[in-house]
């Protein structure tokens, strides 16, 4: 698929932010949140986005949005580069991708109903008024699962689930074709969960919607995506359709992920891959894989070279010298 026909590509995505130290906060190096990252979403689809807590999942989302701008780098929506928008064209653009956030009660405005939450969007983009804007917005909110009595109840009187399904009526206010969700059932409970995933799966048929999913949950992503992306420290270090990923991981730390998950039949899965230490940060001038100094594989090299992400199957990508070498068997 090329980045014309996709309805979003991200092509080379670079996000520094600079260190500072000392008694003036002079900056004396930057870190790489985001490094070099590359990736495609066709339209219709999901594409789960997984990795530890301070892997750049979330930065990459916000970029992509450019709620953070990139430092390098190019994001195509719909085939036009958003990094070399502004003004009225960039608001034109993001109409048509908006994001739900993590935590359902800190992204609504606790002095606004759910009928002011809902009906925002629409009002600063003149899309309804009157009449037409009050059915638009209760007809938002019936398609995920309130009711008009609801409307002009405030955040705090909500559960946890009923925020979340009032942030995902406002993200389709707009009627967008790209919802990115970070971690959008994660401070949730696990019933409440299974309701906002099914809304989701629901909403993606019914509308056409494509999904960035962001997620730390490999159970998560592999129930509601198409095709998944692991990240770590900044960079994709293995891509595939998700069946594929789970079934056939090639990267030490997509395998590490995957051996904290409970299994019934251990015997019916691949060897399991441990790992010490917690993710750190990635410096400019910083060499080698990231993963070399928590990786039980490591080999000189992977000190000293970086991995490019490469192909090693159809359309399974790995950035290891380990796989490449034969060290890591499927």
């Amino acid at each position: 698929m090329t980045d014309a026909e996709a309805l979003l590509a991200v092509r080379n995505v670079t996000k520094a932010f600079a260190i500072r130290g000392g008694l003036f906060k002079t900056r004396i190096g930057e870190m790489r949140a985001v490094d070099d990252v590359s990736l495609t979403i066709p339209a219709g689809t999901s594409y789960g986005l997984v990795g530890e807590s301070g892997s750049g999942k979330t930065t990459l989302g916000k970029v992509i949005l450019r709620l953070v701008e990139p430092t390098t780098g190019q994001i195509l929506f719909e085939g036009k580069d958003l990094c070399q928008l502004t003004g009225d064209e960039l608001q034109l653009q993001r109409a048509g991708m908006q994001m739900v956030f993590q935590n359902p009660y800190s992204s609504l405005d606790p002095r606004q109903s759910v009928k002011s939450t809902v009906a925002e969007p629409l009002v600063i983009f003149g899309r309804a008024r009157g009449k037409e804007l009050d059915d638009r917005v209760r007809s938002l909110i019936a398609t995920v699962g309130l009711r008009d009595e609801h409307l002009y109840r405030f955040p705090h009187e909500f559960s946890g689930g009923q925020r979340q399904r009032i942030g995902i009526a406002r993200a389709l206010a707009l009627e967008p074709k790209l919802l990115v969700l970070d971690e959008p059932t994660s401070a949730l409970d696990v019933s409440v969960q299974s309701q906002i995933l099914n809304l989701l799966l629901d909403l993606q048929q019914r509308l056409g919607l494509t999904y960035l999913f962001i997620s730390h949950d490999l159970a998560v992503i592999r129930y509601v995506c198409d095709r998944v992306g692991v990240m770590y420290l900044g960079r994709i270090v293995e891509e595939a359709a998700v069946e594929e990923l789970f079934a056939r991981p090639q990267h030490p730390y997509t395998r590490s992920l995957l051996s904290a998950i409970p299994e019934p039949d251990p015997d019916h899965r691949f060897q399991p891959v441990e790992v010490n230490g917690e993710i750190g940060r990635l410096a400019l001038d910083d060499r080698g894989c990231r993963f070399a100094p928590r990786c039980p594989f490591v080999m000189d090299r992977c000190r000293q070279i970086d991995p490019a992400l490469e192909a090693t199957g159809s359309a399974h990508l790995v950035a290891c010298h380990l796989y490449s070498d034969g060290a890591v068997s499927n």
